[in-house]
């Protein structure tokens, strides 16, 4: 049987749910004792599911059992302060990188992938399980999906061999060049989100850049800047699509970790520093000056005098520094604004005005990128999949928030089987926990404290074992596109009904048996 995964953004919620994922898959084995893992032949990853997806194919690459692979990526995920280390080397000075993205690069290299590269895993991929691997960046030259793509020899339609395109129709790599990429470069790109990282630039900020052996090949090319893959495609449905256009796919799983949540846009005026203004302030120096110079005049010369002192020289020179940046900037753009202004007059808005200014527009920034244009681009990318006949009874889409407190489920259920199916309070309550999780790259104190690490895995385990099971469900209604290949997850039926009663009634309890210590 041949399964795809696509494995979706949002930081560690979204790799740590992928991980719960894959630790079920593992677990879940077939009459023939494979685990359904095993099956899983094409993966494509983006930004945080890039993690969890080059991890696995490095683990399989390099010889490693299910059982370590999963272990090992729960303990990074768990235990790693990759951004603890960023914060303490890059932004206290004791990096010489130029970007944080270049530091963030070093760490994962050091940390997680130990120097591994592309060419590591196009030298295995003919003999692992995985013989489809796709991480996925965007190329913002191009407004393109920027894949990093390893795969095995496939012939074409015209009769040719291809391994697929690393890049893109409009800028692509040479396969002995994309072979000395850093796997810690790979995930940087496919995981640099605008406004929290720079764009990684290619060749410049590539390892493979300052290789003498390819300076005439990228002054020919040209650069490219890469971003975060979830710009284009959030949940790494392209390449799986393109993918079948050359292989055929029995289940295509598409593990998404978005957060499901519809939070109304609000935003509510700050009144911090409503009384004060440019014009007070520097009245207020003044005052503060003039004050001092009277007062150095009654105190004898010594200890205070020279503290004094020096307190009204800071205080005088920061009304001058006022006073100087006001004129230059009236001076460098009155003439710039197309009407009509009274630039003295923004001397005397209160602070106030200008905090709400900037957060308004922050927040409402953030609110387009992070959930209306994430959104759109998710449902657009979600039509491709559910409008195309060809993949009728071939996809699961496993989404974190599936079987939280405010979901609906059992649309295509019968009266029994939806009372199988019913979630617990246990469940609903650990669904709740983990979509509470933000998209960050860390873990904070809170979210430690209330177990969101732990709740995001259990989430992947006990959400997977429950789309299996209404897969099959379905299936008995509707067995439509299917081949006999599909038998091999009929006869896991009974092992998803009994798991998925245990899940009921613990929902971490796969978790304690397989990666607890």
């Amino acid at each position: 049987m041949t399964i795809a995964l696509s494995l979706s953004g949002g930081g560690f919620r979204a790799a740590t749910f992928h991980l719960g994922l894959l630790s079920y898959l593992s677990h879940l084995k077939g009459t023939d004792g494979s685990s359904l893992l095993s099956h899983v032949k094409a993966v494509s990853t983006i930004s945080g599911g890039s993690l969890t997806g080059l991890w696995l194919i490095l683990c399989q690459s390099q010889g490693k059992s299910e059982e370590q692979m999963l272990r090992e990526l729960y303990d990074i995920l768990l235990h790693k302060d990759l951004i603890g280390r960023a914060s303490r080397e890059f932004l206290c000075g004791q990096s010489t990188n130029h970007s944080l993205i270049r530091e963030m690069v070093k760490i994962y290299d050091e940390e997680i992938f130990h120097g591994a590269t592309l060419g590591d895993l196009m030298a295995k991929i003919e003999d692992i399980s995985i013989d489809d691997f796709s991480a996925n960046a965007t190329d913002f030259r191009n407004a393109l999906e920027f894949r990093f793509h390893v795969g095995e020899a496939v012939k074409t339609e015209k009769n040719t061999t291809s391994r697929g395109t690393i890049g893109n129709t409009a800028y692509s790599l040479k396969r002995d060049v994309a072979a000395e990429i850093l796997l810690a470069e790979v995930f940087a790109a496919s995981s640099c989100f605008p406004g929290g990282f720079e764009a990684l630039m290619l060749p410049q900020d590539f390892k493979v850049g300052h290789d003498p052996r390819f300076a005439d090949y990228f002054a020919e090319k040209g650069e490219v800047a890469l971003m975060d893959g979830g710009v284009v495609d959030n949940q790494g449905i392209e390449p799986i699509v393109l993918l079948r256009k050359r292989k055929n796919i029995d289940l295509f799983i598409i593990s998404d970790a978005g957060r499901g949540q519809e939070v109304n846009y609000a935003y509510h005026e700050s009144r911090i520093m409503d009384r004060l203004s440019v014009r007070k302030v520097n009245i207020a120096l003044n005052l503060f000056v003039v004050f001092m110079a009277q007062f150095l005049l009654w105190v004898p010369k010594g200890f205070w005098f020279g503290f004094f002192l020096s307190l009204t020289i800071v205080f005088a020179l920061l009304r001058l520094t006022t006073s100087i940046v006001t004129r230059c900037l009236v001076s460098k753009y009155a003439r710039r604004v197309p009407f009509s202004f009274n630039w003295k007059g923004l001397l005397t808005i209160p602070f106030s005005k200008y905090i709400n200014l900037f957060l308004s527009r922050a927040t409402s920034m953030l609110a387009l990128t992070d959930r209306v244009f994430m959104k759109h681009i998710r449902s657009l990318n979600y039509v491709t999949i559910y409008k195309d006949e060809q993949w009728t009874n071939r996809r699961i889409m496993n989404g974190l928030y599936e079987l939280g407190t405010s979901e609906n489920f059992g649309k295509h259920l019968t009266a029994e089987e939806e009372v199988m199916m019913e979630p617990s309070e246990a469940v609903y309550k650990t669904t709740d926990v983990a979509t509470s999780m933000g998209t960050t790259l860390w873990w904070s104190e809170a979210d430690r404290k209330q177990h969101k690490p732990e709740a995001l895995v259990a989430c992947g385990q006990y959400t997977i074992c429950w789309n299996l099971l209404e897969y099959l469900y379905r299936l008995d209604h509707n067995s439509d596109n299917t081949t006999a290949s599909h038998d091999h997850l009929r006869a896991l039926r009974s092992a998803l009904e009994a798991d998925w009663q245990r899940f009921k009634e613990d929902p971490y309890w796969l978790l304690k048996e397989q990666l607890s210590d």
